[in-house]
């Protein structure tokens, strides 16, 4: 009988540990996504046709900065070399043909893109839509997944094969933060795309099955 009871003990236990275990990586996953979120964009009209641009970051870091325009053509492109906490610029909009214009900064996996306006010269902002890369850890044969999903944008996560053939989708919706786990498992052997899509953001991570 204390043998019985010994083993269910034992096996109470290793579940209790995995189960710790498996907690502790979930933890891990979301820390590291909460990190971001720090990244701040203001673009005000300022005087003589400028815009004032402000641009700020928790952690020291590079700012990347594009212009697009609606069709998704670069008007305007620069990447800062020394690492800061702040970077304030005025930029002259005002020669910009009239139209809808996108303001881009990126830092590591976390974006913002500000959504603005010229009409004869003169700056309208819009919105600000703030963007951070998904994490993915892959261990065990299971994909784990974690998104902050900011705009909470209509959210899917789908898995191709080699062939790009789909094999399994996934409705999150626009729930704001998304935990998703797939077993890899039965699988054949082989690579495998997994693409995540919210509004017009898509990422992709690659799983190899030997």
């Amino acid at each position: 009988m204390n043998k019985n009871k010994n083993k269910q003990l034992k096996i109470t236990i290793m579940k209790t540990m995995k189960n710790l275990f498996a907690l502790a990586i979930a933890v891990l996953i979301v820390n590291g996504a909460m990190a971001s979120g720090n990244l701040r964009v203001n673009i005000a009209s300022g005087n003589n046709e400028f815009a004032e641009v402000e641009i700020s970051n928790v952690a020291m870091s590079t700012f990347e900065i594009d212009v697009k325009d609606e069709n998704g053509d670069i008007v305007f492109y620069k990447e800062t070399q020394a690492p800061a906490s702040n970077y304030k610029r005025n930029y002259d909009f005002s020669k910009l043909a009239d139209g809808n214009y996108y303001f881009t900064v990126k830092i590591e996996n976390e974006s913002t893109e500000t959504k603005f306006n010229i009409n004869r010269g003169e700056l309208t902002v819009f919105e600000e839509k703030k963007m951070v890369d998904p994490v993915f850890m892959f261990e065990n044969n299971e994909l784990k997944l974690t998104y902050l999903n900011f705009s909470e944008e209509n959210t899917s996560l789908i898995v191709y094969d080699s062939s790009r053939n789909q094999l399994y989708e996934k409705d999150l919706k626009s729930n704001f933060v998304n935990h998703h786990g797939i077993d890899f498992s039965k699988v054949a052997k082989g690579n495998y795309e997994v693409v995540l899509s919210s509004g017009n953001d898509i990422h992709s991570y690659d799983v190899f099955i030997d």
